[in-house]
């Protein structure tokens, strides 16, 4: 996946496990051998669903070896911790702010990740 076609297929995803709506599944994965595949699904009790009112289009399958490199570390990063009081102030006030900032760390990560330019 490009940095344009991550931006494009994982923001509301990548939001979605950010606010608890959806969690990853590692297909397949033991200490031997790491998942060839993760696949970002809603949490039981409903779809999840974007602050704009649109479905977050889950499942949603990654690169075992994409999300390790570009994925995870929007995950850890401190910035996008729902307990980050900035993130909770923009959140509140203009969510498309807020996924397109998301959307921009994602294909930085995975231009970073060695997946081509950031042309998004």
């Amino acid at each position: 996946m490009t940095p344009k076609q991550a931006k494009m297929a994982l923001t509301l995803p990548v939001y979605a496990i950010l606010t608890g709506q959806a969690h990853a599944e590692f297909t397949g994965s033991n200490l031997a051998s790491p998942s060839k595949l993760v696949v970002i699904r809603a949490n039981s009790g409903g779809c999840a669903k974007s602050p704009l009112g649109k479905g977050v289009g889950l499942p949603c399958t990654v690169n075992g070896k994409q999300w390790n490199t570009a994925v995870r570390p929007i995950l850890q990063d401190p910035l996008w911790n729902s307990a980050n009081p900035i993130l909770s102030a923009v959140s509140t006030y203009n969510w498309t702010y807020l996924l397109e900032a998301l959307g921009n760390a994602i294909a930085q990560s995975f231009s970073d990740a060695g997946y081509g330019p950031v042309d998004c």
